[in-house]
């Protein structure tokens, strides 16, 4: 009963900032909510399975509005890709080198803080070189929470002042059937993907599946606002559950350096969109959206609220996290085999 109150006190936190025209604001009740409760000793617990929730709900969004992404229609995909990795090499470059120049980090944690994004990625690697994670995790925490709330004051001038959350959004019982199906596709095909370690992966296979079924279905199909919305739900007290898992005296004292590394990030985020812009004629907030080290649920959040290429933000950032959980594996792998040498 408690955690059926404390659950719907979020939805009503959310519903309250999303009236009164907060970017995300059904993000970022429960991401409130959730930190203030926990400095009265109140926790809420985070429903299990959500993120498995919040990946189909945004994989079948966006696949049904899938309508070819822009890669395809510019032919600049090997342009795209190229200063994709361009941007996380000197995300990573530049804040590792800050790191070790001006924060005295140590090479182990200069790598670990600088690498762009990913953070089930980088406690990982945490764990294997003995790295003290407490500055990495408060330093990866504040950029995603950061991070979401640029992606919700770029998404500000298209948010609305009033929710529909009624069921008669599910539409036609046809409708339902078609939803129904996919997602049950989307979430088996996810749970095969997900043993090869890939990064989002009912997020992927559901955005396909409703990509391919939405072109055999008699009718096009209409995706209820109030998953989504409840998937925003979902995702802040999961954003909040990163900050209550320490203290505001250890928030505190790492807080300076986390900022340097995210303005240093943000920074050559600016310029390398800014420059691709120029270059390929793409909107400069839609790369913004696309190529900051944030979590790929809230920029694609983002993007939907927008009612920007959604596939286009989501793709890049798959690309992102697949390189940048690839590297860790690569990166322990290779100490395993010098270790058993």
């Amino acid at each position: 009963m408690k955690f059926i109150g404390s659950f719907l006190l979020c939805v009503l936190a959310g519903w309250f900032l999303t009236l009164y025209g907060v970017p995300l604001g059904m993000m970022f009740g429960p991401l409130i909510v959730v930190i203030v409760l926990k400095r009265w000793r109140i926790s809420i617990r985070a429903i299990p399975g959500s993120i498995t929730f919040i990946q189909l709900s945004l994989g079948i969004s966006i696949g049904l509005m899938f309508r070819g992404m822009s890669f395809g229609e510019t032919g600049s995909l090997f342009a795209l890709l190229s200063l994709l990795c361009l941007c996380l090499l000197l995300q990573f470059i530049t804040n590792y080198q800050w790191c070790i120049r001006r924060l005295g980090w140590s090479k182990d944690e200069a790598i670990l803080g600088s690498v762009p994004g990913a953070m089930a990625a980088v406690l990982a690697l945490a764990t294997h070189i003995n790295a003290p994670p407490q500055k990495i995790v408060i330093s990866h925490a504040l950029r995603l929470i950061t991070l979401t709330m640029l992606a919700g004051f770029i998404a500000g001038g298209e948010t609305h002042s009033s929710l529909s959350l009624y069921w008669t959004d599910f539409g036609s019982t046809q409708n339902t059937l078609w939803l129904g199906g996919i997602g049950i596709i989307g979430f088996i095909s996810g749970k095969l993907l997900e043993r090869w370690h890939l990064p989002a992966p009912f997020m992927i296979t559901s955005l396909f599946c409703s990509a391919y079924f939405h072109t055999l279905a008699p009718q096009p199909l209409h995706f209820p606002d109030i998953l989504n919305q409840l998937s925003m739900v979902l995702m802040g007290i999961l954003i909040g559950h990163h900050f209550t898992a320490f203290s505001i005296v250890e928030f505190m004292r790492h807080l300076w350096a986390s900022v340097q590394l995210i303005a240093l990030s943000l920074t050559v985020t600016f310029l390398i969109a800014f420059g691709a812009s120029t270059l390929l004629g793409y909107p400069l907030y839609l790369l913004i959206l696309s190529w900051v080290p944030g979590s790929v649920e809230s920029m694609s959040f983002a993007a939907l609220t927008l009612k920007a290429d959604a596939g286009f933000v989501m793709a890049n950032h798959i690309i992102r996290m697949l390189i940048i959980h690839t590297l860790p594996a690569l990166a322990l792998h290779r100490q395993k085999q010098e270790d058993t040498g």
